[in-house]
Protein backbone atom coordinates (compact mmCIF):
# COMPACT_ATOMS: atom_id res chain seq x y z
CA UNK A 1 0.00 0.00 0.00
CA UNK A 2 0.82 3.21 -0.29
CA UNK A 3 2.75 5.53 -3.37
CA UNK A 4 5.64 7.34 -3.62
CA UNK A 5 3.98 10.69 -5.54
CA UNK A 6 6.81 13.33 -7.12
CA UNK A 7 5.78 16.99 -8.10
CA UNK A 8 7.77 18.37 -10.74
CA UNK A 9 7.59 22.16 -11.29
CA UNK A 10 3.78 21.88 -11.40
CA UNK A 11 2.15 25.42 -12.55
CA UNK A 12 -1.90 26.60 -12.86
CA UNK A 13 -2.85 30.04 -13.74
CA UNK A 14 -6.07 31.21 -13.41
CA UNK A 15 -6.90 34.27 -15.57
CA UNK A 16 -3.14 35.45 -15.82
CA UNK A 17 -3.11 35.02 -12.04
CA UNK A 18 -0.38 31.89 -10.91
CA UNK A 19 -1.45 30.13 -8.26
CA UNK A 20 0.67 27.24 -8.82
CA UNK A 21 3.96 28.36 -9.85
CA UNK A 22 6.53 25.94 -10.07
CA UNK A 23 5.84 23.69 -6.83
CA UNK A 24 7.93 21.18 -6.66
CA UNK A 25 8.09 18.19 -3.67
CA UNK A 26 8.21 14.71 -3.12
CA UNK A 27 6.06 12.41 -0.50
CA UNK A 28 7.06 9.15 0.34
CA UNK A 29 5.68 6.15 0.29
CA UNK A 30 3.31 5.93 3.95
CA UNK A 31 4.34 9.27 4.67
CA UNK A 32 1.47 11.88 6.21
CA UNK A 33 2.58 14.84 4.86
CA UNK A 34 0.55 18.27 5.72
CA UNK A 35 0.66 20.84 3.67
CA UNK A 36 0.40 24.42 5.20
CA UNK A 37 0.44 27.72 4.05
CA UNK A 38 -1.76 31.23 4.12
CA UNK A 39 -5.36 31.48 2.54
CA UNK A 40 -4.20 31.53 -1.27
CA UNK A 41 -0.70 29.98 -0.90
CA UNK A 42 -1.79 27.19 -3.16
CA UNK A 43 -3.27 24.32 -0.59
CA UNK A 44 -6.17 23.07 -2.26
CA UNK A 45 -5.42 23.67 -5.84
CA UNK A 46 -2.37 21.36 -5.13
CA UNK A 47 -4.69 18.41 -3.98
CA UNK A 48 -6.81 19.50 -6.49
CA UNK A 49 -4.43 19.01 -9.48
CA UNK A 50 -3.42 15.56 -7.80
CA UNK A 51 -6.46 14.06 -7.64
CA UNK A 52 -6.63 15.40 -11.26
CA UNK A 53 -10.48 17.52 -10.42
CA UNK A 54 -8.17 20.52 -11.78
CA UNK A 55 -5.56 20.04 -15.03
CA UNK A 56 -2.15 22.26 -13.97
CA UNK A 57 -1.22 24.64 -17.11
CA UNK A 58 2.45 22.70 -16.23
CA UNK A 59 4.49 20.46 -14.82
CA UNK A 60 4.24 16.98 -14.21
CA UNK A 61 2.64 14.91 -11.29
CA UNK A 62 4.19 11.31 -11.22
CA UNK A 63 2.48 7.90 -9.06
CA UNK A 64 5.08 5.53 -8.88
CA UNK A 65 7.17 6.51 -11.86
CA UNK A 66 3.93 6.86 -14.05
CA UNK A 67 2.88 10.36 -15.21
CA UNK A 68 -0.72 10.97 -13.88
CA UNK A 69 -2.27 11.51 -17.14
CA UNK A 70 -1.73 8.22 -18.22
CA UNK A 71 -4.22 6.18 -15.36
CA UNK A 72 -7.28 6.06 -16.37
CA UNK A 73 -10.21 7.69 -14.62
CA UNK A 74 -11.18 3.78 -12.24
CA UNK A 75 -7.18 3.80 -12.05
CA UNK A 76 -6.94 6.58 -10.43
CA UNK A 77 -9.94 6.73 -8.14
CA UNK A 78 -8.93 3.07 -6.77
CA UNK A 79 -5.54 4.92 -6.04
CA UNK A 80 -6.70 8.31 -4.62
CA UNK A 81 -9.36 9.03 -2.33
CA UNK A 82 -10.36 12.82 -1.94
CA UNK A 83 -12.12 14.54 1.55
CA UNK A 84 -13.16 17.72 0.16
CA UNK A 85 -14.04 20.62 2.61
CA UNK A 86 -17.26 21.06 2.28
CA UNK A 87 -20.11 18.39 1.54
CA UNK A 88 -23.09 19.04 -0.17
CA UNK A 89 -26.10 17.00 -0.41
CA UNK A 90 -28.42 17.42 -3.71
CA UNK A 91 -29.96 13.93 -3.36
CA UNK A 92 -31.47 12.52 -0.72
CA UNK A 93 -29.06 9.54 -0.33
CA UNK A 94 -28.51 7.25 2.97
CA UNK A 95 -25.44 6.93 4.93
CA UNK A 96 -25.05 3.77 3.36
CA UNK A 97 -25.45 4.68 0.02
CA UNK A 98 -22.84 7.48 -0.01
CA UNK A 99 -19.97 5.13 1.67
CA UNK A 100 -21.17 2.47 -0.56
CA UNK A 101 -20.03 4.96 -3.88
CA UNK A 102 -16.51 3.97 -2.22
CA UNK A 103 -16.74 0.63 -3.84
CA UNK A 104 -17.63 1.62 -7.38
CA UNK A 105 -14.27 1.65 -8.59
CA UNK A 106 -14.57 -1.63 -8.38
CA UNK A 107 -17.41 -2.27 -9.98
CA UNK A 108 -17.75 -3.33 -13.15
CA UNK A 109 -21.08 -1.30 -15.62
CA UNK A 110 -24.53 -2.74 -14.17
CA UNK A 111 -22.52 -4.61 -12.08
CA UNK A 112 -23.96 -5.04 -8.33
CA UNK A 113 -22.31 -4.75 -5.13
CA UNK A 114 -21.39 -8.32 -3.55
CA UNK A 115 -21.08 -9.30 0.18
CA UNK A 116 -17.43 -8.38 -0.26
CA UNK A 117 -18.72 -5.03 -0.61
CA UNK A 118 -20.90 -4.41 2.11
CA UNK A 119 -18.45 -5.74 4.82
CA UNK A 120 -15.88 -3.74 3.64
CA UNK A 121 -18.59 -0.69 3.96
CA UNK A 122 -19.29 -2.19 6.68
CA UNK A 123 -16.14 -1.83 8.38
CA UNK A 124 -15.48 1.59 7.09
CA UNK A 125 -18.65 2.91 8.82
CA UNK A 126 -17.50 1.30 12.40
CA UNK A 127 -14.53 2.74 11.82
CA UNK A 128 -15.93 6.21 11.10
CA UNK A 129 -18.30 5.70 14.45
CA UNK A 130 -21.34 6.29 11.79
CA UNK A 131 -22.93 2.40 11.84
CA UNK A 132 -26.23 4.09 13.82
CA UNK A 133 -26.31 6.49 11.19
CA UNK A 134 -26.51 4.33 8.29
CA UNK A 135 -30.57 4.75 6.90
CA UNK A 136 -30.28 8.28 7.96
CA UNK A 137 -30.89 10.52 4.50
CA UNK A 138 -27.28 12.21 4.26
CA UNK A 139 -29.32 15.89 4.28
CA UNK A 140 -30.36 15.54 7.84
CA UNK A 141 -26.85 15.30 8.88
CA UNK A 142 -24.82 18.06 10.93
CA UNK A 143 -21.72 19.23 8.75
CA UNK A 144 -19.22 16.26 11.62
CA UNK A 145 -21.72 13.85 10.66
CA UNK A 146 -21.05 14.49 6.94
CA UNK A 147 -17.78 14.85 7.17
CA UNK A 148 -17.44 11.68 8.90
CA UNK A 149 -19.79 9.75 6.27
CA UNK A 150 -17.16 11.14 3.48
CA UNK A 151 -14.18 9.96 5.53
CA UNK A 152 -16.34 6.73 5.60
CA UNK A 153 -16.38 6.89 1.88
CA UNK A 154 -13.36 6.97 0.99
CA UNK A 155 -11.97 4.66 3.67
CA UNK A 156 -14.66 2.12 1.80
CA UNK A 157 -12.18 2.83 -1.22
CA UNK A 158 -9.13 1.56 0.27
CA UNK A 159 -7.20 4.02 -1.50
CA UNK A 160 -3.58 3.75 -1.27
CA UNK A 161 -3.23 7.88 -0.93
CA UNK A 162 -5.64 9.97 1.07
CA UNK A 163 -6.03 13.44 0.23
CA UNK A 164 -7.61 16.10 2.93
CA UNK A 165 -8.36 19.08 1.91
CA UNK A 166 -8.84 20.90 5.02
CA UNK A 167 -10.91 18.18 6.54
CA UNK A 168 -10.80 19.62 9.85
CA UNK A 169 -12.67 23.35 9.01
CA UNK A 170 -15.86 24.40 10.65
CA UNK A 171 -15.54 21.29 13.01
CA UNK A 172 -15.45 21.19 16.50
CA UNK A 173 -12.49 19.97 18.49
CA UNK A 174 -14.00 16.38 19.16
CA UNK A 175 -14.73 15.82 15.40
CA UNK A 176 -11.16 17.12 14.42
CA UNK A 177 -9.07 15.09 16.23
CA UNK A 178 -11.56 11.64 15.50
CA UNK A 179 -10.77 12.75 11.45
CA UNK A 180 -7.52 12.84 12.05
CA UNK A 181 -6.57 10.38 14.29
CA UNK A 182 -8.51 8.23 11.61
CA UNK A 183 -6.13 8.91 9.13
CA UNK A 184 -3.24 8.68 11.17
CA UNK A 185 -4.46 5.44 11.68
CA UNK A 186 -4.53 4.36 8.12
CA UNK A 187 -1.36 5.33 7.30
CA UNK A 188 -0.35 3.44 10.61
CA UNK A 189 -2.58 -0.05 9.81
CA UNK A 190 -2.68 -0.02 5.96
CA UNK A 191 0.37 2.37 5.09
CA UNK A 192 -1.87 5.07 3.07
CA UNK A 193 0.08 7.80 1.94
CA UNK A 194 -1.77 10.80 3.68
CA UNK A 195 -1.46 14.00 2.20
CA UNK A 196 -3.50 17.00 4.21
CA UNK A 197 -3.73 20.71 3.79
CA UNK A 198 -4.24 21.95 7.54
CA UNK A 199 -4.72 25.59 8.33
CA UNK A 200 -4.29 24.86 11.91
CA UNK A 201 -0.06 24.70 12.23
CA UNK A 202 -0.77 23.02 16.38
CA UNK A 203 -3.21 21.03 14.83
CA UNK A 204 -1.36 19.59 12.04
CA UNK A 205 1.81 18.72 14.26
CA UNK A 206 0.34 16.20 16.79
CA UNK A 207 -0.81 14.24 13.47
CA UNK A 208 1.60 14.57 10.66
CA UNK A 209 5.47 13.75 10.49
CA UNK A 210 5.98 15.74 7.57
CA UNK A 211 5.51 19.08 6.49
CA UNK A 212 5.83 21.09 3.00
CA UNK A 213 4.89 25.26 3.63
CA UNK A 214 3.92 26.87 0.82
CA UNK A 215 4.32 30.43 -0.40
CA UNK A 216 3.04 32.36 -3.31
CA UNK A 217 2.47 28.92 -5.24
CA UNK A 218 6.14 27.61 -4.59
CA UNK A 219 7.45 25.34 -1.81
CA UNK A 220 8.96 27.04 1.01
CA UNK A 221 10.03 24.52 3.22
CA UNK A 222 9.61 20.69 3.31
CA UNK A 223 10.30 17.71 6.05
CA UNK A 224 10.45 17.69 9.48
CA UNK A 225 8.27 19.88 12.26
CA UNK A 226 11.98 21.39 13.50
CA UNK A 227 12.74 22.09 9.50
CA UNK A 228 9.98 23.64 8.46
CA UNK A 229 7.80 25.08 11.20
CA UNK A 230 10.50 27.87 11.77
CA UNK A 231 9.78 31.90 13.05
CA UNK A 232 11.57 33.34 10.12
CA UNK A 233 9.08 30.32 7.44
CA UNK A 234 6.34 31.73 9.37
CA UNK A 235 7.13 35.18 8.94
CA UNK A 236 7.87 34.83 4.98
CA UNK A 237 4.57 32.58 4.27
CA UNK A 238 2.04 33.95 6.63
CA UNK A 239 3.05 37.37 6.76
CA UNK A 240 3.36 37.37 10.92
CA UNK A 241 5.45 37.01 13.85
CA UNK A 242 5.79 33.86 15.74
CA UNK A 243 7.38 32.19 18.32
CA UNK A 244 8.09 28.40 18.56
CA UNK A 245 8.43 25.99 21.49
CA UNK A 246 7.94 22.59 22.97
CA UNK A 247 4.55 22.14 24.65
CA UNK A 248 5.40 21.23 28.76
CA UNK A 249 3.14 18.83 28.70
CA UNK A 250 3.50 16.50 25.12
CA UNK A 251 6.55 18.43 24.11
CA UNK A 252 5.23 18.33 20.42
CA UNK A 253 6.71 22.07 18.64
CA UNK A 254 3.87 24.95 18.71
CA UNK A 255 3.41 27.96 17.14
CA UNK A 256 2.47 31.37 19.10
CA UNK A 257 1.61 34.46 17.00
CA UNK A 258 2.68 37.52 18.46
CA UNK A 259 1.22 39.88 16.23
CA UNK A 260 3.18 42.88 15.39
CA UNK A 261 4.95 42.82 18.16
CA UNK A 262 8.50 41.48 19.17
CA UNK A 263 9.08 39.15 21.93
CA UNK A 264 9.51 41.74 25.07
CA UNK A 265 7.89 44.76 23.08
CA UNK A 266 4.44 46.52 24.85
CA UNK A 267 2.57 48.55 24.30
CA UNK A 268 3.23 51.81 24.64
CA UNK A 269 2.02 53.91 27.91
CA UNK A 270 1.14 50.74 29.46
CA UNK A 271 2.00 50.01 33.45
CA UNK A 272 4.44 48.09 34.49
CA UNK A 273 3.42 45.00 36.50
CA UNK A 274 5.15 42.70 38.84
CA UNK A 275 3.90 39.01 39.18
CA UNK A 276 5.23 37.55 42.66
CA UNK A 277 5.66 33.59 42.33
CA UNK A 278 4.52 31.26 39.41
CA UNK A 279 3.76 28.11 38.48
CA UNK A 280 0.32 27.32 36.48
CA UNK A 281 -1.78 29.11 39.22
CA UNK A 282 0.74 32.67 37.90
CA UNK A 283 -0.06 31.88 33.87
CA UNK A 284 -3.61 33.51 33.83
CA UNK A 285 -2.40 36.68 35.74
CA UNK A 286 0.40 36.59 33.01
CA UNK A 287 -1.41 36.14 30.43
CA UNK A 288 -4.09 38.58 31.04
CA UNK A 289 -1.79 41.05 32.03
CA UNK A 290 0.29 40.62 28.67
CA UNK A 291 -2.76 40.58 26.61
CA UNK A 292 -3.76 44.05 28.14
CA UNK A 293 -0.17 45.29 27.21
CA UNK A 294 1.28 45.52 30.67
CA UNK A 295 5.25 45.39 30.68
CA UNK A 296 5.69 42.36 33.04
CA UNK A 297 8.74 40.90 35.19
CA UNK A 298 8.15 37.21 36.95
CA UNK A 299 9.80 36.05 39.99
CA UNK A 300 11.06 34.46 41.96
CA UNK A 301 10.34 30.70 39.67
CA UNK A 302 13.30 28.48 39.66
CA UNK A 303 14.42 27.54 36.16
CA UNK A 304 11.34 24.36 35.52
CA UNK A 305 8.33 26.73 36.63
CA UNK A 306 5.89 27.14 34.45
CA UNK A 307 6.20 30.81 34.74
CA UNK A 308 9.80 31.31 33.91
CA UNK A 309 8.94 29.20 30.52
CA UNK A 310 5.96 32.15 30.10
CA UNK A 311 9.11 34.42 30.92
CA UNK A 312 11.71 33.13 28.69
CA UNK A 313 9.10 33.12 25.96
CA UNK A 314 8.23 36.75 25.82
CA UNK A 315 11.43 37.68 26.96
CA UNK A 316 10.58 39.62 30.10
CA UNK A 317 12.65 40.32 33.21
CA UNK A 318 12.32 36.87 35.49
CA UNK A 319 14.37 36.16 38.73
CA UNK A 320 15.68 32.37 39.01
CA UNK A 321 16.19 30.95 42.04
CA UNK A 322 17.50 27.24 42.78
CA UNK A 323 14.13 25.01 43.55
CA UNK A 324 13.44 23.96 47.25
CA UNK A 325 15.15 27.28 48.01
CA UNK A 326 14.90 30.47 50.08
CA UNK A 327 16.36 33.47 48.27
CA UNK A 328 19.79 34.51 49.03
CA UNK A 329 20.57 38.46 49.52
CA UNK A 330 21.39 39.05 46.03
CA UNK A 331 18.00 37.72 45.00
CA UNK A 332 16.02 39.68 47.73
CA UNK A 333 17.85 42.77 46.39
CA UNK A 334 16.89 42.39 42.97
CA UNK A 335 13.01 41.16 43.64
CA UNK A 336 12.80 44.69 45.52
CA UNK A 337 14.36 46.59 42.58
CA UNK A 338 12.43 45.01 40.16
CA UNK A 339 9.22 45.63 42.29
CA UNK A 340 10.46 49.29 42.68
CA UNK A 341 10.90 49.43 38.97
CA UNK A 342 6.94 48.45 38.57
CA UNK A 343 3.60 50.41 38.68
CA UNK A 344 1.72 47.63 40.66
CA UNK A 345 2.32 44.30 42.05
CA UNK A 346 0.44 41.29 41.56
CA UNK A 347 0.54 37.96 43.80
CA UNK A 348 -1.48 35.57 42.18
CA UNK A 349 -3.63 32.60 43.53
CA UNK A 350 -0.20 30.21 43.98
CA UNK A 351 0.47 27.88 46.60
CA UNK A 352 2.26 29.28 49.85
CA UNK A 353 5.08 27.02 52.49
CA UNK A 354 7.49 28.54 54.37
CA UNK A 355 10.33 28.28 51.15
CA UNK A 356 8.42 31.48 49.81
CA UNK A 357 6.54 33.43 52.73
CA UNK A 358 10.07 35.63 53.29
CA UNK A 359 8.80 36.72 49.45
CA UNK A 360 6.33 39.09 51.60
CA UNK A 361 9.13 40.40 53.95
CA UNK A 362 10.57 42.43 50.37
CA UNK A 363 6.08 43.07 49.43
CA UNK A 364 5.51 44.97 52.90
CA UNK A 365 8.44 46.78 52.02
CA UNK A 366 7.20 48.26 48.44
CA UNK A 367 3.82 48.49 50.24
CA UNK A 368 4.85 51.02 52.45
CA UNK A 369 6.30 52.94 50.10
CA UNK A 370 3.08 53.25 47.72
CA UNK A 371 3.27 50.63 45.50
CA UNK A 372 0.08 49.43 44.44
CA UNK A 373 -0.14 45.63 45.57
CA UNK A 374 -3.37 43.00 44.20
CA UNK A 375 -4.08 39.70 46.23
CA UNK A 376 -5.80 37.62 44.19
CA UNK A 377 -8.07 34.74 45.96
CA UNK A 378 -7.87 35.20 49.83
CA UNK A 379 -10.83 33.44 50.65
CA UNK A 380 -8.92 30.55 48.69
CA UNK A 381 -5.05 30.70 50.33
CA UNK A 382 -6.05 28.04 53.09
CA UNK A 383 -6.49 25.24 50.35
CA UNK A 384 -3.07 26.25 48.92
CA UNK A 385 -1.09 27.14 52.36
CA UNK A 386 1.13 24.29 53.14
CA UNK A 387 2.68 26.91 56.18
CA UNK A 388 -0.45 27.65 58.10
CA UNK A 389 0.82 31.48 57.67
CA UNK A 390 -0.16 32.68 54.61
CA UNK A 391 -3.60 33.65 55.63
CA UNK A 392 -2.58 36.14 58.63
CA UNK A 393 0.51 37.46 56.46
CA UNK A 394 -2.03 38.48 53.53
CA UNK A 395 -4.57 39.80 55.81
CA UNK A 396 -1.73 42.03 57.51
CA UNK A 397 -0.46 43.18 53.89
CA UNK A 398 -4.30 44.41 53.23
CA UNK A 399 -4.39 46.20 56.34
CA UNK A 400 -1.73 48.05 54.89
CA UNK A 401 -3.18 48.89 51.95
CA UNK A 402 -2.98 46.26 49.65
CA UNK A 403 -6.01 45.72 47.46
CA UNK A 404 -7.73 42.10 47.53
CA UNK A 405 -9.78 40.63 43.83
CA UNK A 406 -12.02 37.74 43.79
CA UNK A 407 -10.27 36.72 40.82
CA UNK A 408 -7.69 36.93 38.23
CA UNK A 409 -10.30 38.38 35.65
CA UNK A 410 -10.94 41.39 37.84
CA UNK A 411 -7.31 43.06 37.68
CA UNK A 412 -8.52 45.38 34.00
CA UNK A 413 -11.16 47.09 35.91
CA UNK A 414 -8.42 48.01 38.80
CA UNK A 415 -5.71 48.80 36.29
CA UNK A 416 -7.96 51.29 34.12
CA UNK A 417 -9.31 52.93 36.86
CA UNK A 418 -6.06 53.26 38.60
CA UNK A 419 -4.00 53.63 36.77
CA UNK A 420 -2.64 57.19 35.45
CA UNK A 421 -1.64 56.72 31.70
CA UNK A 422 -0.54 60.72 31.72
CA UNK A 423 1.59 60.84 34.51
CA UNK A 424 2.67 57.05 34.22
CA UNK A 425 1.68 55.52 37.76
CA UNK A 426 -0.93 53.64 39.93
CA UNK A 427 -3.04 55.90 42.21
CA UNK A 428 -4.89 53.48 43.61
CA UNK A 429 -4.81 54.61 47.31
Amino acid sequence: MGLNIDVHDLQLTYDTHPVLDGTEFRVERGDLVALLGANGAGKSTLLRCISRILQPTGGQIILEGKHLQNFNTKEVARLMAVVPQETTADFDFTVEDIVMMGRFPYLRRFQKEDQGDQEIVRRAMEMTGISHLADRSIATLSGGEKQRVIMARAVSQQPEVLLLDEPTANLDIGYQSMLLELASRLNREKDVTVIAAIHDINLAVHHFNRFILLSGGRVLAAGRAEEVITPENIQKSYGVSASTYRHPLHGVLQVSVVGNRKNGEHVEGGPAAHVIGGGEEALPALELLSQKGCRLSVGPVSAQDSGCRFAHFHSLPVIIVPPFTSMNSEHRSEHIKMMREADLIVVPPIPFGEGNLPIFEEVEIILKEGKAVYIIDLEGVEARDYSGRARNLLKGLIKQGAVALEKVEDLPAVINSGYNRDGGGVNER
